[in-house]
């Protein structure tokens, strides 16, 4: 397997994260495996990683019921297609990857090939903040708001004190800043972190545990000021490395140069 699992279990409930490695962006997928079904958060970047998440929940022996897609980035996005289940997503994400989705799977397939597709998967089932029983488990639907994207969903599984936040958290991996929503991501990690939630699981990097609001605001402020400081998508990138060494991901440093400073 090119990727790695780990398994979070809280009481009768297991959350099997596969990191992808670095050419994968080093993105997480998520697989809630419930009483009788798997639920999958988010679908990897390419069709091969995201071929490694459909195999490895083969060996759970659980349908997969639904998928759910959490940004319209396409690490989170193109290997939709490798799921033979609904989509679901917020409706403000179906908007986005309506207009954008096939446009970002041509300039990315353009990059490496057929191991993404020609065109996007779109959102089929629509959920909306809130809650509902999935499984027989309780799911709190959450938007996440101007932080690394627009409009993101979050999942909180409540019972078990399981906070899936995707991208508003990264953990020892580089983080896309690209939207400049420095503040407004700040803000959202100290309004998420009052929670209260024990086990947290990031979009990129292992699941951990309150520890990893503090390192993600730390990392915020550090990329904030590098970003000023620098001229160029690769000093950014020189810079950031040097302050983090131990972080993976350096290809989502190199990814974002021509948001961050509108290079090609």
């Amino acid at each position: 397997m090119l990727g790695s699992i780990t398994v979070t279990e809280r009481e009768d409930l297991k959350v099997h994260t596969y990191s992808a490695p670095e050419d994968g962006w080093a993105v997480n997928t998520h697989v809630i495996e419930l009483a009788d079904q798997l639920v999958v958060i988010d679908a990897q970047y390419t069709l091969v990683f995201a071929d490694e998440v459909v195999a490895y929940a083969t060996t759970l022996n659980k349908p997969i019921s639904r998928l759910y897609v959490t940004h319209y980035h396409p690490d989170h996005l193109l290997g939709a297609v490798a799921f033979s289940a609904p989509i679901f997503g917020l409706s403000e994400v179906a908007k986005k990857i309506e207009q954008v989705g096939d446009r970002l799977a041509g300039e990315e397939r353009a990059k490496v090939g057929a191991v993404v597709p020609e065109r996007a998967e779109r959102i089929t089932d629509f959920v909306h903040p809130g809650q509902e029983r999935v499984g027989g488990e309780l799911f709190r639907y959450i938007e996440l708001r101007n932080a690394e994207a627009a409009s993101a969903l979050m999942i909180a599984i409540p019972e078990h004190g399981i906070f899936i936040t995707q991208d508003l958290l990264y953990h020892q991996v580089h983080a896309f800043v690209g939207e400049l929503a420095f503040e407004s991501w700040r803000n959202a990690l100290a309004e998420f972190s009052r929670l209260g939630y024990g086990v947290l699981l990031p979009g990129h990097g292992a699941p951990g545990g309150p520890e990893l609001w503090e390192a993600m605001a730390f990392y915020l402020e550090a990329a904030e000021k590098t970003w000023k400081e620098s001229t160029d998508a690769d000093t950014f990138k020189q810079k950031m490395v040097e302050l983090f060494p131990e972080h993976t991901g350096r290809v989502l440093l190199g990814h974002q140069g021509r948001f961050l400073y509108k290079q090609p």
